[in-house]
């Protein structure tokens, strides 16, 4: 049986999916080995979705879809298995030297989900909004600025760089 994913691999593919249909607010919970989201779609973003440009509505015309006014679900679950498997596709899919380096939501989630990794965290919330983030683990709080995020992201690359360096 292979390994369990990683908060950081796991949350990262949430992330990714979270990304797709345009969330950007909502709680998270780890619930079990399970992991479940409520999702939400601010004003923000559907504001944003019908300010589209020119190149964009000829997209939707000639496809025939718009993604931006996606239903998006009440809630969400996410099973190991699913999120291993949906990892493994979407490593598959990368091409080798294609940058890593987005600064998008499932960036963050990793980065956030490397925190907990580091912190041993067993049961976990993240709570997420435009203007803030908070989760909680272990009968702790703790909110997340964009500058903590940015150096614990930075921590997580020089880790993964060392790591990776012959001895």
């Amino acid at each position: 049986m292979a390994e369990p994913l990683s908060y950081a691999q796991s949350l990262r593919v949430v992330g990714q999916d979270l990304d797709a249909l345009g969330v950007d607010s909502f709680e998270l919970a780890k619930w079990g080995e399970d992991y479940i989201v409520w999702p939400k779609r601010t004003e923000f973003t559907r504001k944003r979705s019908t300010d589209k440009g020119f190149l964009s509505k000829i997209t939707q015309k000639i496809l025939g879809r718009d993604d931006s006014d996606k239903e998006i679900p009440n809630r969400l679950y996410f099973t190991p298995s699913e999120i291993a498997w949906t990892d493994i596709q979407r490593r598959l899919e990368r091409k080798i030297d294609s940058p890593s380096d987005r600064r998008d939501l499932s960036f963050v989630l990793r980065v956030l989900g490397d925190y907990l990794d580091r912190k041993s965290a067993g049961q976990f919330t993240i709570s997420w909004s435009q203007n803030s983030i908070v989760i909680s683990y272990d009968q702790k709080q703790e909110s997340f600025t964009s500058e903590n995020l940015y150096d614990l992201g930075i921590r997580m690359y020089v880790r993964r760089s060392i790591r990776g360096r012959p001895i």
